[in-house]
């Protein structure tokens, strides 16, 4: 019997093996060369070992990647994710179609649950607002500079 015909050694896992593999399939192949084990962590200790703790603000600061604009990013049910999202689907619940995750402490890389809740994008904008994190008129100059369209109706 060859190879191509035997399925994964893992329980509940009826992958094929490669050619060359004769016990695990290329997804539970490279999950060991990548974490040296067959199981998945739970995201919670994913999250909590991936996380510093500031004492002075109580933010849970993303330890690993960060993406261009200081946010944290993880693996969450095998799409990238954005990890005060999954912070908070882990410890609070489901995010509603539409909505965002917003920070209270407006620190980005904060995965704290206590510090994050739910938004709208309207709420997100008048939050960074009412902080002074925005300045309409600078927004207002750049939309009219990108957007050719907007600098045809003026």
């Amino acid at each position: 019997m060859s190879n191509e015909l035997k399925a994964c050694l893992v329980e509940g896992c009826n992958k094929p093996l490669k050619k060359h593999d004769s016990t695990y399939c290329s997804m539970h192949r490279a999950r060991i060369n990548r974490t040296g084990r067959l199981e998945l962590e739970s995201p919670e200790k994913r999250i909590k070992r991936s996380i510093m703790y500031d004492l002075d603000t109580e933010c849970w600061e993303w330890s690993k990647y960060l993406n261009e604009h200081g946010y944290g990013r993880m693996r969450f049910q095998g799409k990238k994710e954005l990890s005060h999202r999954v912070s908070y689907r882990v410890f609070v619940g489901e995010i509603p179609e539409g909505m965002m995750v917003l920070h209270t402490c407006d620190n980005r890389c904060c995965v704290n649950p206590a510090h994050l809740f739910l938004g709208t994008a309207k709420d997100n904008y008048e939050d960074a607002f009412t902080k002074g994190r925005v300045d309409p008129v600078t927004r207002a100059k750049e939309r009219w500079i990108k957007c050719p369209t907007f600098r045809k109706q003026s």
